[in-house]
């Protein structure tokens, strides 16, 4: 799917991949890291969105005891623990304007200071940023600076929306169903499936896809396992989130099967339809679970 990523695997450059969320961005820069001379060394990962302006940039360039309040311990920072390795730098559009100096700095010097500490501290990194929207606009309106675009943007790689490259589906769905299927119980899919979800624009990108061939094994329990009539999505009438973190499978798939049922007005036929399973495994289910009956049961 990435042709060329050995070349730039056996560079030591650095790395801005733009790309829409859910293209697999993360999965890319493991790829090249893996590929690198740096491979026995660590890839660490660090998201830009997730942290307050204040605590990423302990996160990335870490603090000694005392530097604020709070900090009981001295704590290295992500570009410490990467040292020799890869740093990832994931949504890097994201990061605050006023710490942007501090990491140009850091990529031109090669050395880290960690808050509240007068001792820089020596670091070899290769930094791989990604990023779902082009960085160029945000620089002209003056919302990341130009002089750190370019020195991230040594190797630009922009990576395809799975919409226009439809034909990578049938490869990703057998990897998705041999990732999610239990061993020895691999399910095989119709050609129809497969044409349907290369028909389909898949705004949620290869994310989405392993989602649905997630789902759809885990209530499958059929050889095959169709996708409902053609919609705006796979998912456009089961209004689903995902689990919490420690659900079980089984917690987990009853409760898809619940809400399921539950946004199709108890109809069984529509909840097989939606899930892409057969009729038989959502009565199964319903008997297995212990699901109370409902009348609208009786119109399938």
């Amino acid at each position: 799917m990435w042709p060329g990523r050995s070349a730039f695997s056996a560079s030591d450059a650095d790395i801005l991949i733009e790309a829409e969320s859910g293209t697999g961005k993360e999965l890319l820069a493991r790829l090249i890291h893996q590929a690198s001379s740096r491979e026995h060394r660590p890839l660490v990962a660090v998201n830009c969105a997730a942290f307050p302006e204040t605590l990423l940039e302990s996160e990335l360039f870490g603090h000694v005891r005392g530097a604020f309040t709070g900090a009981c311990n001295a704590k290295p920072g992500k570009f410490e623990l990467a040292n020799d390795g890869t740093l990832l730098l994931d949504e890097v559009g994201e990061m605050p304007l006023s710490l942007q100096p501090k990491l140009l700095r850091v990529l031109q010097e090669r050395q880290v200071d960690r808050l509240g500490d007068t001792r820089p501290v020596q670091v070899d990194v290769r930094i791989i940023a990604t990023t779902n929207r082009p960085l160029l606009p945000l620089v002209q309106e003056g919302k990341f600076r130009a002089d750190l675009y370019y020195r991230l943007n040594v190797i630009p790689l922009t990576l395809p929306p799975l919409r226009e490259h439809p034909e990578d589906i049938p490869e990703l769905v057998e990897h998705f169903a041999r990732l999610y299927s239990r061993p020895a119980s691999a399910i095989q899919f119709s050609s129809d499936f497969l044409a349907r979800l290369g028909a389909y624009s898949w705004p949620g990108n290869i994310r989405e896809l392993g989602n649905f061939i997630r789902r759809a094994v885990a209530l499958g329990g059929e050889t095959e396992v169709d996708l409902p009539p053609e919609d705006n999505s796979p998912f456009a009438h089961s209004t689903l989130e995902d689990p919490p973190p420690g659900t079980s499978l089984r917690d987990a798939e009853r409760q898809l099967l619940e809400r399921t049922l539950a946004a199709n007005g108890g109809n069984r036929s529509r909840t097989a339809e939606v899930l892409g399973v057969s009729l038989r495994t959502v009565r199964n289910k319903i008997r297995d679970y212990g699901l109370p009956a409902r009348r609208s049961y009786a119109h399938d």
